[in-house]
């Protein structure tokens, strides 16, 4: 392993990790802190419809803007200077929100605001599917979210828990989001994407439509689920007590993901179980208390599997777009059950919650065949065909580990980051491999074996 490509590809991950984790946590408190103002000026019971249900349409408007915009125009959508207004703007509205006297205009700047949170979590989720190898999304992802939700929770507690309800937190907030915009001034330029030609077949539309079915379900029944009242343990759940295994959760899914992603998916899919059984345990303080902190333990899973998975869909079919998939239809589906539960209570709620995780039970094995099993199949038999291809040209083992990168379309540089080798190294390998092969280029080579000429 070589140091300096091991110390970059480190640096690498810890920018991506600051970068996205002081985003969630400015963008975070201000919309907290936004919520709250409504609640100082409002005392209706429909708050949550707005801060939860509207509020969530907005912001999956502007992650949808974010996916349009790398769809047509990557240069722009990828740059600095998108994430650069959408934070802007983003503190514009919050001094709005938290300084004016008018209830309508702090419902409408509140608006703008979840628009721009929107577009700036579009961002950084696409950097991170472009910027981050599959193999260490998950973790990256993972901490980065759980540094925001400690971190808000750590800016409230001043003033007996209520800093985020005085408009002085807003001197905070801009600190912080001062902060962040000191490491967008570093963002990498856009890395070159190759075209899917020679990669893959495109993206599979079933597999899209199925997908998104599945997280707009999940986060509705997450919603709906957690609104489950806690009879027994009602009262020893506090904020600070979740906040912290929410956080170890999601660090623990995603190093579980980034080694297995059906593993991930599996956690994913039991945590939304754990509503059920805490009701089920009504008589019992210590039952329910211990299924509630399993709960916010596998909610990780949830958080980390949403965005992880289109993340990956965007990687191999190399169309950034499909990047921000998974938050925008997991906001909607999270308005979708901030709804439910203003419609439905008690047993009804119960009820609806179930039906709506019977038929996610439904939609997700098939997903899970599609992506999972029917891969591991593929993969297999594609390795096999990788090792017939090394053999039949005599590649080294680094030849041919190389090799299978090259025919993932990975550049050298890519490559050089994700064996922590140097590109020259990389470059060296390549050059043998040409030359065993009697190819001049890449396309050659990877039409070739492809095409089975070898064989």
């Amino acid at each position: 392993m070589n140091k300096i490509s091991y110390i970059k590809a480190k640096t690498k991950y810890l920018y991506f990790f600051m970068l996205i984790g002081l985003g969630f946590l400015w963008t975070g408190a201000a919309y907290i802190a936004q919520a709250y103002r409504i609640l100082n000026l409002f005392n209706g019971g429909k708050v949550n419809l707005l801060v939860c249900g509207a509020y969530y349409i907005c912001q999956a408007a502007g992650i949808g803007a974010v996916g349009l915009l790398f769809a047509k125009r990557k240069a722009i959508a990828g740059g600095r200077l998108l994430p650069l207004s959408a934070s802007v703007i983003s503190l514009v509205c919050t001094a709005w929100s938290l300084f004016t006297p008018l209830l309508t205009v702090v419902i409408a700047t509140g608006a703008l605001l979840n628009l721009a949170i929107g577009a700036l979590s579009g961002c950084y989720l696409t950097r991170l599917a472009i910027n981050i190898p599959a193999r260490r999304r998950g973790l990256v992802f993972g901490a980065a979210y759980a540094f925001g939700s400690i971190g808000t929770w750590l800016l409230s507690l001043p003033m007996g828990g209520r800093f985020l309800w005085h408009g002085s937190s807003f001197y905070a907030i801009v600190s912080l989001a001062t902060l962040s915009l000191f490491f967008l001034q570093h963002l990498p330029p856009l890395p070159a994407i190759e075209s899917p030609k020679y990669l893959q077949s495109g993206p599979n539309l079933k597999a899209i439509w199925l997908a998104s079915a599945v997280l707009f379900l999940l986060s509705m029944e997450n919603m709906l689920g957690f609104a489950f009242p806690l009879r027994s343990a009602a009262g020893n759940i506090y904020i600070e007590f979740t906040r912290i295994f929410y956080a170890a959760g999601l660090i623990i899914a995603g190093l579980v993901s980034d080694k297995d992603r059906r593993l991930g998916a599996i956690c994913c899919l039991a945590a939304l179980a754990f509503p059920f059984t805490a009701l089920a345990l009504g008589g019992s303080v210590a039952g329910e208390t211990l299924i509630w902190i399993l709960a916010y333990l596998f909610l990780g899973f949830f958080s980390v599997y949403r965005i992880l998975l289109f993340s990956d869909i965007s990687g191999k079919s190399r169309q950034p777009s499909l990047a921000v998939f998974g938050l925008m239809v997991g906001r909607l589906g999270e308005a979708a059950g901030t709804y439910g539960t203003d419609l439905f209570t008690g047993t009804p709620l119960v009820v609806l919650s179930g039906a709506v995780f019977v038929l996610l039970i439904g939609l997700f094995f098939p997903l899970y065949q599609m992506l999972y099993n029917s891969v591991t199949n593929l993969e297999e038999a594609e390795k096999h065909r990788q090792l017939e291809y090394a053999n039949r040209f005599s590649l080294s083992a680094r030849e041919q580990e190389i090799f299978n990168y090259i025919v993932l379309g990975m550049s050298n540089t890519e490559i050089a980051d994700t064996l922590f080798i140097t590109e020259s190294t990389v470059k060296f390998h390549v050059g043998n491999i040409f030359k065993k092969t009697g190819f001049g280029g890449r396309l050659e080579l990877i039409a070739n074996y492809k095409l089975g000429n070898w064989l």
